[in-house]
């Protein structure tokens, strides 16, 4: 049921948790045991180059990727043949490589946010808390038909897919991120 590169859309049943309210999440492993993955839209209000002085481009974004782990930065490119040592999960989609190596093009101009993401943290459950959690209605499980990773909008991202999911989740698309608000 559940494939590496699908994606976890979360419903508006997930208003209230904090790390998973309007999010995507693109799955980078799935086994019988685990799903890991890692969250898409949610830029955090720092840059790559605030972590890692040896970065000139100040524009790099780092993504909140989930709440385990966020000491660690990950990341998914789409450059196999620049960034050696990665793992590739959907199509032309790698996570993680030759950090190094990954930075060095990043200064050199080779590869920008249009080809890797940056990300503190990771999203991970057990299989079977996955599947429960999608089957009580947290989550939408997507099969990934192109690729979302780098789109440049990310913030909308959440919204434009409510829209397509039909009348009962269409109505959020356009709610505030916090409905209090409204």
């Amino acid at each position: 049921m559940i494939k590496k590169g699908d994606l976890l859309i979360s419903t508006p049943d997930s208003l209230g948790d904090f790390y998973f309210n309007r999010t995507i999440i693109t799955l980078t492993e799935v086994t019988d045991e685990e799903v890991v993955g890692f969250i898409i839209n949610k830029p955090l209000n720092y840059n790559l180059s605030d972590v890692e002085d040896s970065v000139l481009n100040k524009k790099i974004l780092i993504y909140g990727g989930g709440p385990v782990n966020q000491d660690n930065l990950y990341f998914i490119h789409d450059k196999p043949n620049l960034i050696n040592q990665g793992i590739n999960y959907y199509n032309e989609l790698y996570w993680g490589g030759d950090f190094k190596n990954a930075v060095k093009l990043i200064n050199e101009n080779q590869i920008d946010m249009s080809s890797i993401k940056f990300f503190s943290g990771y999203s991970g459950w057990t299989y079977d808390q996955l599947i429960d959690e999608i089957n009580n209605g947290s989550w939408i499980l997507l099969k990934n038909k192109k690729n979302h990773i780098f789109n440049k909008h990310p913030e909308g991202l959440w919204g434009d897919n409510m829209k397509k999911m039909g009348e009962k989740f269409k109505i959020w698309s356009n709610a505030p991120e916090n409905p209090q608000n409204n």
